[in-house]
């Protein structure tokens, strides 16, 4: 049974709120922390979107789609740091607008943006560009294509692993570009289960509307994790092997329910997507290197029964996340679940350092994080 040790600690140096609970098998204790923005304008949008810890673990850099700048936070002192600006157009330019970036070594950037990737120095010039258009495929044939989500891996031969969407076949592959060799090989990854089958065509423009993948790269794995299934599919560089993780939740289903159509009209689409979201979103499994062990959210969606006049919420107004927390061993057997009841809300950006899991949150339009502990984390028995 669960019960609350210390109820609420106010942290006035760091704006902190801490609470402390214990489970029968695992204890977690919560605080919030705000960064000082020193008067800086933070990206908040850009924050939840697109950001990545450093090498160190002591920064986290985020877009800033204000001034096309990445944002450095020290982590440490909960404060931010400095603006690094970039070029959108020239001999040093990014493209219009970025769609993700990694943080590699030596102060560097992997950037993508709609049509370009290349890899930056710290302050903003071109190192060098990466060529998906011209590198050759599995057939021999040009491969002629960029991968809308990419990530790039800064190893002896630079390795750039990107999501390729087949639309017509409504399910998506990894696709690896060999910056070296310029070339790129595909890895089948069966996803017409967590993809395939929880897409939805629509009938007036023929585009599909489908659930979010995300692609991270996590202790020396490039890890595919699915919207709307707990299906985790891990790419294991080091020994180049694909492997495919399957486990049975006890809190969430392992997947929502297959919609009722597969092409419809745009209210039919928003009312599937809904009652996918009723019954669970999955996000990314997220590595512990201190305790060796991988970390999930996922969350369940109420949605009230009436609606505010004027309303833009697509799905109508939120009433309650739940949100759940799964813990893995560091070959992803499950260890154990819980939710974390006292989260009522979640944006989909959380990272691990020095043992926690920092959440982002809007504290009042200014950038601030729950911090979550786990302690006497056990196998349960599944």
């Amino acid at each position: 049974m669960k019960y609350l040790i210390i109820l609420i600690l106010l942290f006035s140096a760091c704006t902190a709120r801490k609470i402390e609970v214990e489970y029968s098998s695992v204890s977690y204790s919560l605080d919030t922390v705000r960064i000082n923005s020193k008067d800086e304008i933070l990206d908040l949008w850009g924050f939840a979107s697109f950001s990545d810890l450093n090498f160190d673990e002591n920064s986290i850099f985020s877009y800033n789609s204000f001034n096309h700048s990445l944002d450095q936070i020290d982590l440490e002192k909960l404060e931010f740091t400095k603006r690094i600006p970039f070029e959108k157009d020239g001999p040093n330019g990014t493209g219009e607008i970025f769609v993700g970036f990694n943080v590699l070594k030596d102060d560097r950037f992997f950037i993508k943006s709609y049509v370009e990737s290349a890899i930056f120095d710290g302050t903003g010039n071109l190192i060098q560009k990466v060529d998906w258009i011209n590198s050759i495929d599995s057939n021999g044939e040009k491969y002629d294509d960029s991968p809308m989500i990419q990530i790039l891996v800064d190893s002896e031969d630079l390795l750039v692993f990107g999501l390729s969407y087949d639309y017509e076949n409504i399910e998506v592959n990894l696709h690896v570009l060999s910056v070296g060799e310029n070339k790129v090989d595909r890895l089948n990854l069966n996803s017409k289960k967590s993809y395939g089958d929880l897409s939805i065509r629509s009938a007036r423009s023929g585009n599909i509307v489908d659930p979010s993948i995300e692609l991270i790269n996590q202790n020396n794995k490039i890890i595919i994790s699915y919207e709307f299934s707990n299906e985790i599919v891990y790419y294991d560089y080091k020994v180049k092997a694909l492997r495919f993780v399957d486990y049975n939740p006890t809190l969430t289903p392992k997947r929502v329910k297959p919609p009722n159509i597969s092409v419809g009209q745009l209210e039919q689409i928003i009312k599937e997507t809904k009652h996918f979201k009723e019954q669970v979103s999955y996000y990314r499994p997220v590595w512990d290197s201190e305790s060796k062990q991988y970390f999930r959210l996922s969350t369940i969606t109420i949605f009230s029964e009436e609606s505010k006049e004027n309303s833009k919420a697509t799905y109508g107004e939120t009433q309650e996340i739940k949100v759940f927390l799964t813990v893995f061993d560091s070959e992803f057997n499950l260890l154990s679940e819980l939710e974390i009841e006292e989260l009522s809300d979640f944006d989909n950006d959380y990272f691990i350092k020095d043992g926690k899991l920092w959440l982002f949150i809007n504290l009042d339009d200014e950038m601030g994080f729950v911090r979550i502990s786990l302690n006497n984390v056990i196998r349960n028995s599944y």
